[in-house]
């Protein structure tokens, strides 16, 4: 029976790298939606008499209501997607030297751990890496806001084209502020694997280390099947390539795809079976 190839234990995302990330969305998301409210509750309260008394009589929004709403979102917008303008680039940058600095020490730990000791300096791929994850975040991060300005924007016109009821509004605010925060959640989730991903795969190959097994995180709700079978099966792969683990054409590297927390373990040269 072969014997099983010597490998090095995986490099897993840190979760409290994942955390930090969340907390510093959320209370920008928090700020925003507080700031939100107060002026749409405030405008629109102002407007809620014509809107009321215009919905009775059956006749179209005033124009100069539609036009002081619209002024107002106009406003908002700017101020808020210039507000995470400023701050995306400096929170991906943060984030992505996080990732960097404990994916550093869990490799030189692991590969210590296998009679290697290495010290790690920044390589110009590695550089690189990491800087296509800072732009990709920092797009990230404004589509957040974008998408929830917009949809905010359309929600309080429709209120007001519908009569204007308060509550309805102040209660759509709520669920669309949750909507976001679990979107903001999700890319913290899955940008730290990524990332993590893109900046160990890397650094593995400037090593010349390029075969590798798949490993199943054992974790999340509605595991894939095919990527728990590749786990069992220790699928190898090239991490230079990638794999076409679930059949459909497409070469990936455990944790690229969306919310997937795979990882690998890399085979070490002179020890295969």
């Amino acid at each position: 029976m072969a014997r099983r190839p010597k490998t090095l234990r995986p490099i897993r995302p840190n979760a409290g790298v994942e955390a930090k990330y969340q907390r510093a969305l959320d209370n920008l998301l928090s700020e925003m939606d507080k700031s939100l409210r107060y002026w749409i509750t405030a405008e629109y309260r102002k407007a809620l008499p014509k809107i009321t008394q215009d919905a009775a009589a059956g006749m179209a929004m005033d124009a100069s209501i539609a036009s002081m709403l619209q002024s107002l979102m106009n406003r908002l917008t700017k101020r808020w997607r210039k507000k995470f303008d400023d701050t995306a680039k400096d929170l991906a940058s943060r984030t992505v030297s996080s990732v960097d600095r404990n994916s550093t020490a869990s490799m030189q730990k692991a590969l210590k751990d296998a009679g290697m000791a290495i010290r790690f300096k920044p390589t110009a791929s590695v550089r690189q890496a990491m800087q296509l994850a800072v732009n990709e975040n920092v797009m990230l991060i404004k589509s957040i806001a974008e998408q929830h300005l917009t949809d905010v924007g359309q929600m309080v016109m429709r209120s007001a084209m519908r009569g204007g009821d308060l509550k309805e509004l102040t209660d759509g605010l709520t669920q669309r502020f949750g909507i976001t925060r679990r979107r903001a959640a999700n890319i913290a989730r899955d940008q730290n694997s990524k990332i993590t991903t893109a900046i160990n795969r890397q650094r593995q190959m400037d090593m010349g280390l390029f075969e590798a097994e798949w490993m199943h995180s054992g974790g999340g709700k509605e595991p894939r099947p095919k990527h728990v079978a590749a786990g069992r099966s220790r699928l190898r792969f090239d991490i230079r390539e990638g794999v076409d683990v679930d059949g459909d054409g497409r070469k990936i590297l455990p944790g690229q795809d969306i919310n997937c927390r795979c990882t690998w373990r890399m085979i070490l040269p002179g020890f295969n079976d």
